[in-house]
């Protein structure tokens, strides 16, 4: 780096510090004596077993979104045209209406009549089966379309020269195609990962008591601002910078090895 360049990367954070530091003076200026921090301390039990609600649906619908990421992916590629066109009008089903329609509609008008009551008998808690399970089919949508995008860009050589050498379908992807394509579509779905946690919000609707439903009833309670809505970016951001980086650090693994 030449020394014009680092003078000039200096400067710049040192502006973009004063105005954050700035930004945050004038907002705790008029907030500061506003907030009553031991509001959030009576309430931490509660945000507590909100935020572990959250991490449970976090990782359940990020495996359950890989599980039908990869039956979508594959089902656009079965020879069965009836198979590709209903996975096709699936997806594009999906990808044209909000995720808050899915919950609403699918909870209440079909999972709940046909789920919760056998849910409840066996005593787990329906809204959040249930809510993982919608959630997991919607981000599993978006991501049977970046895998099959992956796989489609792999060339078709790679192919037929992984089945002359005698392996079956299944090495094929497991060997050869899947190790490729995942390094193409690592960045999109770090992306999908990081939506699919912040999406889990939107559970409330159908009385899932996650973070943001506890935190919610926290402010609205207790007549918080600051101390409800920090905690909240906060646990949040526990959530998913931890995706972000790891999937920087694969991006740079991949790189070094290719």
């Amino acid at each position: 780096m030449s020394r014009r360049l680092l003078i000039a990367n200096l400067a710049t954070a040192l502006v973009l510090v004063v105005l954050f530091g700035w930004l945050c003076t004038a907002v705790f200026a008029v907030l500061g004596t506003q907030t009553d921090w031991t509001k959030a301390w009576e309430y931490r039990e509660t945000l507590w077993r909100g935020w572990l609600v959250t991490l449970v649906i976090s990782f359940s619908a990020l495996a359950g979104s890989i599980l039908f990421g990869l039956l979508f992916m594959l089902g656009q590629r079965s020879p069965l045209v009836v198979i590709r066109w209903t996975c096709r009008g699936f997806l594009e089903f999906v990808r044209d209406t909000p995720l808050l329609v899915h919950l609403l509609f699918g909870y209440f008008v079909i999972f709940a009549p046909l789920m919760s009551k056998p849910l409840g008998q066996w005593g787990f808690d329906d809204k959040l089966i249930i809510g993982v399970l919608l959630l997991s089919v919607f981000e599993g949508a978006y991501l049977g379309e970046i895998l099959r995008g992956g796989v489609d860009s792999i060339p078709r050589t790679q192919w037929e020269s992984a089945r002359a050498v005698g392996f079956s379908k299944v090495q094929v992807y497991r060997h050869v195609i899947f190790p490729q394509a995942l390094r193409r579509v690592l960045p999109a779905m770090a992306g999908l990962f990081v939506s699919l946690i912040k999406d889990s919000s939107l559970l409330n609707v159908i009385g899932v008591t996650e973070y943001f439903y506890n935190t919610k009833n926290f402010i609205s309670r207790s007549y918080a601002g600051l101390e409800g809505y920090i905690p909240l970016a906060l646990g949040y951001l526990v959530l998913t910078l931890p995706v972000a980086w790891l999937s920087h650090w694969l991006e740079k693994r991949f790189r070094h090895e290719t």
